[in-house]
Order: structure tokens, then C-alpha cells, then sequence
């Protein structure tokens, strides 16, 4: 598991959405207390919400609600945070 900045992950999400390979990242907290879970297939995202809210929702790539719903849930569950914990699969 390895800290990044916040402004690095949309650029890891981008790479994730364009991706045709099936992948998972794992965000967390500094306390670990909430995470974002993205599941990429290529045509689908299923992003899994723990902490302020917990919520499983699924979305195709195609279109640009997967990308909002990310930069939404991610402003939500991490409203002041400089560096998360990001861990790939």
C-alpha cells in the first residue's frame, strides 16, 4: 500500500476507466476508517462507498456517469484529505 497525493488520483482513475483489463484500487483514509473501492471490467465500474455512507453502485464506462460519480462520492468521503492510501490488484 503506498500514500499519494489527492490530485493524482483522478489521473489513476482516468488510467483505470481506459483500461480494457479488469482491475481493482482501493482507496483509504490516513486512519483507514473509510474507503472507496473501484472494480474495473472495461465496460463496467462498480464503486463500493465505506464510511460517511456505504453503498455499492454499478456503472458503464461509456458513458461519463461513472467519471462524476467518482469525483462525487470521492469529494464525500474524503473532504479533507492531502494524501490517501491506494492499493492495486
Amino acid at each position: 500500500m503506498r500514500e499519494i497525493p489527492v490530485k493524482q488520483v483522478k489521473s489513476l482513475i482516468k488510467q483505470l476507466l481506459k483500461s480494457k483489463e479488469s482491475k481493482r484500487v482501493v482507496l483509504l483514509t490516513k486512519k483507514k476508517d473509510r474507503s472507496l473501492t473501484i472494480e474495473s471490467d472495461g465496460e463496467q465500474m462498480k464503486l463500493t462507498e465505506q464510511g460517511y455512507e456505504n453503498s455499492v453502485n454499478t456503472f458503464a464506462i461509456a458513458d461519463n456517469v461513472a467519471k462524476h460519480a467518482f469525483t462525487a462520492t470521492f469529494k464525500r468521503e474524503f473532504p479533507r484529505s492531502h494524501q490517501v492510501y491506494v492499493s492495486e490488484k
